[in-house]
C-alpha cells in the first residue's frame, strides 16, 4: 500500500495548541506537514471547526521558539488511551502565513542543507 499525501510528514514534537470555538485545547504534534498535522490532545475538539493553530519548537520542557499562528480546521478527533489524536489542516492561508509554515518546514527539513547554489 503506498501513501498517496500530496506533501511529505515530519515525525516531529511540536508544542501546539488549537482553538475553536472559543475552547483551546494543548498538547503535542505527532507529525506536521505543509497540509496539517496530527496531535496529541488532553481533551476533544468539534469536528469539523475552524479556528486558529500555535506551533512551538519545543527545545526542553521550559523553553519553546516562539510560537507560529495559522488558521486551521479540524478534520478528525479520535479518543486515545485517555487523550486525543487529533487531525488538523491549515485552511485560508494567506502569502504571509504560507511563508512562515514553509520557512518552518524548511527548518525541519533541514534548512539549506543539500540544496545546490552553484550556478
Amino acid at each position: 500500500m503506498s501513501d498517496q499525501r500530496q506533501h511529505p510528514r515530519y515525525a516531529i514534537e511540536l508544542d501546539v495548541e488549537v482553538i475553536v470555538d472559543g475552547v483551546a485545547v494543548a498538547g503535542r504534534t505527532h507529525d506536521i506537514s505543509r497540509g496539517g498535522f496530527c496531535m496529541l490532545g488532553r481533551s476533544p475538539v468539534a469536528v469539523p471547526a475552524t479556528g486558529e493553530v500555535r506551533l512551538a519548537l519545543v527545545f526542553s520542557e521550559t523553553e519553546f521558539s516562539e510560537h507560529l499562528s495559522l488558521p486551521g480546521s479540524t478534520v478528525w478527533c479520535t479518543p486515545m488511551k485517555g487523550q486525543y489524536q487529533i487531525g488538523v489542516k491549515f485552511s485560508n492561508l494567506d502569502a504571509q502565513s504560507r511563508g512562515y509554515l514553509d520557512l518552518f518546514i524548511k527548518f525541519l527539513d533541514g534548512g539549506d542543507e543539500g540544496e545546490d547554489e552553484t550556478e
